[in-house]
Parts: structure tokens; C-alpha cells; sequence
């Protein structure tokens, strides 16, 4: 991490998702990671904002009085994704799934942590994505704030080795919530 204030042209928001219902494996790992965003607000001046989330029926959620937030958010975070040429497949799931009465409905399906990047409010960068041939992970992103870039821009494998060897506890315990952000099966 950088020892002193990186200036950004721009005001920098940073937004944290994190599953509500994950397992308590990852709650530690979870923890690390909000705490590595954190340090950021004073690393590079950025307003960070930690939500919880979970997988969502948008039907059901239109009903709600205040709207679709999820919803919303997952199609903000996809009209980024499909305008900057990336995928947030396979972190992100849509789907269709059988409901009790036989009707099917659409739902949402979003990782165990993700990271939005906003510079003077307009949405930058979204964590984990891919570029079809490689990943960017929500770890990728934090690392790249912390050397003052918002742009997504994946670490090669030789790099990414290169920094988990010389990788904090904490940031391999954020590490370990990535895998298991990619592996855990959502409710």
C-alpha cells in the first residue's frame, strides 16, 4: 500500500458488496477484505461504503416500496461491464429457477464479495470481472487502488504469484473469501 495520500482527479467512491448468507468459513476472510478496503479511505482519499447483499428475485423485489435495489445495481454493474467489452460471468448468475407452484422466475445471483470503483460518481471499475481471457478479481482491484489506478487491468499469472509470496495474512485470508466468492455455491 502506498505510505502517503494518491491524488485522483476526481472524487473516488469505493462500494463493497458482501453476501449475507455465506458461510461462516468465509466470515473472517470477509472481514480482512472490508478492512483492506477501509484502509483506502485514507491510502487514496476514497469514501468507501460496505453493503450486504444476496441472491434476489426481481419480480419479488419490484413489489418492494423502495425498488429494486439489487436488481438495479447488478444492471448498472452489467451495462458497465457490456459498454467496457468485460463479463461478469461467472461471479454473477442469472437464472431462471422453479418456484412451489410451478411457475419458474427469473433470478439474480451475486458473488461473496465484489467492488464497484466510482470516480466524480460515474462507475469505473467492477470487481470480479473477466476480459474472456483473463479474470479480475476483487483482490486485483484493491491492489491496484492501493498503487492508485482504478482501471481494471488483471494481473498476469507470474505477478500474481509474485504478490502472494509477499502477501500480508490478511490479504491472504481475503484471498481465501475470493475462492470461496468463486466456489461457494449461493442459496
Amino acid at each position: 500500500m502506498t505510505d502517503s495520500c494518491t491524488e485522483f482527479p476526481a472524487p473516488v467512491r469505493i462500494e463493497v458488496f458482501v453476501h449475507a448468507h455465506t458461510s461462516a468459513a468465509v466470515v473472517e476472510s470477509l472481514k480482512d477484505l472490508v478492512a483492506r478496503a477501509r484502509r483506502l479511505e485514507d491510502a487514496i482519499g476514497a469514501a468507501v461504503h460496505v453493503e450486504t447483499w444476496t441472491a434476489v428475485r426481481p419480480a419479488l423485489e419490484e413489489l418492494s416500496d423502495s425498488g429494486p435495489s439489487i436488481t438495479g445495481t447488478v444492471e448498472a454493474f452489467q451495462s458497465w461491464a457490456d459498454q467496457e467489452g468485460y463479463d461478469l460471468e461467472p461471479a454473477f448468475d442469472w437464472r431462471e429457477t422453479p418456484s412451489v407452484i410451478g411457475h419458474r422466475a427469473a433470478e439474480v445471483r451475486v458473488p461473496t464479495a465484489c467492488v464497484a470503483v466510482y470516480a466524480d460518481g460515474d462507475l469505473q471499475c467492477v470487481a470480479p470481472c473477466t476480459d474472456g481471457d483473463r479474470s479480475y478479481t476483487v483482490m486485483d482491484c484493491l491492489a491496484r487502488l492501493e498503487e492508485g489506478v482504478i482501471e481494471p487491468e488483471p494481473f498476469d499469472t507470474r505477478e500474481r504469484n509474485d504478490v502472494s509470496r509477499g502477501s500480508s495474512d490478511s490479504d491472504e485470508s481475503a484471498e481465501n473469501a475470493e475462492r470461496y466468492a468463486r466456489s461457494e455455491e449461493l442459496e
